[in-house]
């Protein structure tokens, strides 16, 4: 009993959310929100270094699912199997490197990271080149088992993020997620320990020495985001965000083509997201530093940074959202901070 009870107490370490809020606040200043045409690359260093908590990257285009609520099933992704130029991936790790980068460096976006072989070798090479950073990948589970479990820890992975879809046919439920998580876990050998299910997630841990595992199921139909209005079904026509968001100043998302977005939710090889992108590595003229110093990505954040209502493609967006009192006091003390540095939006 004692150590289920500590385990739920592990998992809900693992997932709960970090105080994204307050590392917000803490960097809204003159560097972050006005952008600096003679800013040196050091200064840069500087800024994304404080400033990026995350470091997405896709590390192939392949998708073994297409999901209804992924923009997957608006564009092709099972016949599209290009993989991210490994110069390209070096000269990443080589920035981060630079800058002895200690946050997280995640490989996921809207690929299958586990269907391609070439992961392990990433991942071995970002825990090579970044010791202190926190590895982490997403994946639905279709291609682990016991050795690719073995693998991962081997190359050095910190924690295996597994998203749990329904079988083609099976609407979710609590129970069905329940039935498909139990089933992972036979196939891996784990017995789940389960954390306290809502209305809409069933999650667990799988206890695995030398690399946390955290598996989870949503109801997409009900929680999943309209991805920048490429889901047409989960589009809300009653809801303008007004919440600010801290993904464009936090996060950094490179494609698989080395295009670099404003955030998870947009996708430079979809034709209605392609002019989002902020800068594209792959022309090997710019270091991530220069795209999250550049004009257009101090643009994004200035749009995102108030309260105030969005406009597309962030206005239907319900992703880390606030609301009520939370929302008016946060928008109290960014209006405060802005002020202070003269920026008005």
């Amino acid at each position: 009993m004692y150590a289920a009870t500590l385990l739920r107490k592990v998992y809900r370490y693992l997932v709960r959310p970090k105080d994204h809020w307050a590392h917000f606040l803490s960097i809204l200043d003159e560097p972050t929100l006005k952008h600096n045409p003679v800013l040196d690359q050091a200064g840069k260093q500087v800024l994304f270094k404080r400033n990026i908590t995350l470091v997405e990257l896709e590390p192939h285009a392949f998708c073994n699912r297409t999901c209804s609520f992924c923009p997957n099933s608006t564009i092709d992704r099972l016949t599209v199997k290009t993989t991210l130029d490994h110069v390209l991936y070096e000269s990443i790790l080589d920035d981060l490197a630079a800058i002895r980068y200690d946050k997280v460096l995640r490989f996921a976006r809207y690929s299958e990271p586990m269907a391609d072989d070439h992961i392990y070798d990433m991942v071995a090479l970002a825990r090579q080149r970044l010791p202190k950073a926190n590895i982490d990948l997403v994946t639905n589970g279709d291609y682990l088992d016991a050795e690719a479990l073995n693998r991962l820890r081997e190359v050095g992975l910190s924690v295996l993020r597994i998203s749990v879809y329904m079988r083609k046919g099976v609407v979710w439920t609590g129970t069905a997620a329940e039935d498909e998580i139990t089933r992972l876990g036979h196939r891996i050998a784990i017995d789940p320990v389960w954390d306290s299910p809502t209305p809409t997630t069933v999650g667990a841990v799988f206890p695995y020495t030398g690399m946390k595992i955290v598996v989870f199921s949503h109801n997409f139909d009900e929680v999943g985001y309209d991805r920048g209005q490429l889901i047409k079904g989960l589009v809300d026509p009653k809801f303008v965000r007004r919440s600010p968001c801290f993904l464009v100043f936090s996060n950094f998302t490179v494609d698989f083509n080395g295009k670099v977005m404003p955030c998870c939710n947009l996708r430079s090889d979809h034709p209605a997201h392609e002019r989002f992108t902020l800068g594209d590595l792959s022309m090997r003229r710019e270091s991530i530093f220069d795209i999250y110093a550049n004009k257009m990505s101090t643009e994004w954040r200035r749009s995102l940074v108030t309260v105030s209502e969005k406009i597309y493609p962030c206005a239907s967006c319900k992703q880390k959202t606030l609301e009520g009192t939370a929302l008016e006091q946060l928008g109290t003390t960014v209006a405060s901070k802005l002020h202070k540095i003269g920026v008005h939006v």
